[in-house]
């Protein structure tokens, strides 16, 4: 019996991992063939394909020029393909962007070119990523007390059912930056003294080169790990510092980062010091060749003559905080209430866990406080053109653990499982449409500017997925590779939103039942 009921759970357990892995693979942006320097500007990869944005450009042409080249330097072609978030260095086109990331993706880049589309193996890296933090939420809700079942329904609507979705399937560095924040938080929740801590520097220090703000969101967990290094205790006369000369040590370990982001910074910027977003940046590249400044399009002395390279602290003002957060949270642009609003569920797991372990709620909630504070006070605290808050994706792999809490706390109240429920199919079918489509979608005040070039409706919010839906275009690979001649884009984004809606709606009836049955033991 005990050997039957362990191979149920393996089978269970391998059948839910292939279906995580079967959704982000069938919805997995990319077109075949593998980019090469004269293909990487035709509309086929960039504006009609999978590379739309230039932050995919960017990092992907980082990759591409790492292997192809062994360089940091762009060509002229590949700075072209960058454009119009390009950086210039000493005469040089470089990186507008941290570094990791590039490396991180490069082995997804080998193997894809070995079958013939580098771009989609380049994009799957971060999809594996995405299925590794839906586990690592998973883990953390349950080393927390949360339920089983609803571990799993808030690894699943962590992925599934916010922005993260959309993001799990093409190149962005915020599910890496999710990877090692939840990695880290795991090894100090997990693991007590200081051996966990040599693994937890090393993540926070890779961190940085995966995001500079990084550097911010993740001091509560380096302010959490020196707590088991240092701590005060109260003795008669005073008060005693305690210092544990091996937790000390471990810090050593943070080095291994640094090396790499001191190396990464000299050898494209030629200077260990210098950042990605501190160089000038290139709007466009001329018909001669030469780089191109600013909004005025300045060449580069006149550039150079008023203007010096940027601070990247003059990013964030404090002045943009009440507008920045308004966009967040309550937007139709981008906010939490129209893309994920069963994330909200996660204010009744907060307040449950903090009268349980209010050390640990306050290592959450810091998180939470400063993903959400650091990128309201950004300037352009849309991401750009994007599909939903982009930057709280931290913030919602941090909610998803409340929201696991939460459910175990009702589990056993079948109205508020139904209203979670109603809430979760909703959002999955929101953020369903991000990730089949496209993550274009320009800021409101852009939008009413392009509709004066176009002279068409152009919509800001997820109407623009949807239209682009209607008219039967996916920018999934699996879809315009196999199955475009036999489904609409429509019917196949019904069947993809089904299945995770199914497979939400089995969890949280096991939930519910199993509740239940402990009640009436």
């Amino acid at each position: 019996t005990s050997i039957l009921k362990q191979t149920l759970i393996f089978i269970a357990k391998f059948l839910f991992i292939s279906f995580v892995v079967g959704i982000l693979a069938l919805s997995l942006r990319g077109t075949t063939g593998n980019i090469t320097q004269d293909t990487m500007n035709e509309p086929a990869f960039k504006d009609e394909g999978p590379l739309e944005l230039s932050p995919e450009r960017g990092r992907f042409a980082l990759t591409y020029t790492l292997v192809e080249s062994k360089s940091f330097q762009f060509s002229e072609n590949v700075a072209r393909f960058v454009t119009p978030d390009l950086g210039y260095k000493d005469g040089k086109y470089v990186s507008l962007f941290a570094p990791a990331v590039s490396f991180f993706t490069i082995p997804g880049y080998l193997i894809g070119k070995y079958y013939g589309a580098s771009q989609v193996g380049t994009f799957a890296v971060i999809g594996l990523i995405a299925v590794l933090n839906l586990f690592l939420v998973r883990s953390i809700s349950k080393e927390l007390g949360a339920k089983s079942s609803a571990a799993t329904i808030a690894g699943l609507i962590f992925l599934f059912a916010t922005p993260a979705f959309a993001y799990a399937v093409t190149l962005y560095q915020h599910h890496i930056t999710v990877f090692l924040m939840l990695s880290s938080i795991y090894l100090l929740l997990k693991w007590d003294g200081v051996w966990p801590l040599f693994f937890v520097w090393i993540l926070i220090g890779f961190s940085v080169s995966i995001d500079y703000p990084n550097l911010i969101l993740f001091l509560p967990i380096g302010l959490y790990a020196l707590g088991r290094i240092i701590n005060f205790s109260q003795v008669v006369d005073g008060v005693k510092l305690n210092l544990k000369l091996l937790g000390v040590a471990t810090v050593v370990s943070i080095l291994i980062p640094a090396a790499f982001f001191f190396w990464t910074n000299q050898s494209s910027y030629g200077h260990p010091l210098q950042l990605a977003g501190t160089v000038h940046a290139v709007k466009e590249i001329n018909a001669e060749g030469q780089p191109l400044f600013g909004v005025e399009m300045l060449t580069l002395e006149e550039f150079t003559a008023g203007l010096k390279e940027r601070k990247s602290v003059s990013f964030f003002k404090n002045r943009n905080l009440l507008h920045g957060m308004y966009i967040h949270l309550v937007s139709d642009e981008r906010g939490i209430l129209y893309y994920t609003p069963v994330i909200f569920f996660a204010i009744f797991g907060i307040y449950k866990f903090y009268l349980k372990d209010p050390k640990k709620t306050s290592l959450l909630l810091s998180i939470l406080g400063i993903n959400l504070l650091l990128y309201s006070m950004w300037g352009d605290p849309w991401g750009g053109w994007a599909f939903g808050s982009r930057y709280l994706i931290p913030a919602y792999a941090i909610l998803s653990i409340f929201v696991a809490i939460a459910l175990s706390d009702y589990r056993k109240k079948g109205i508020i499982l139904l209203f979670f429920f109603l809430l979760a199919t909703y959002s999955v079918f929101v953020n369903t449409l991000g990730a089949l489509t496209t993550n274009k979608i320009p800021p409101k005040v852009e939008a009413i500017a392009l509709e004066q070039v176009t002279g068409i409706r152009e919509h800001y919010t997820f109407f623009r997925n949807w239209e682009m839906l209607k008219s039967n275009n996916s920018k999934s690979f699996v879809y315009q590779k196999y199955v475009y001649d036999h489904l609409t884009a429509m019917e196949y984004y019904s069947v993809i939103t089904g299945a995770i809606i199914l497979i939400l709606s089995t969890q949280i009836t096991y939930l519910y039942i199993t509740a239940r049955k402990d009640k009436s033991k």
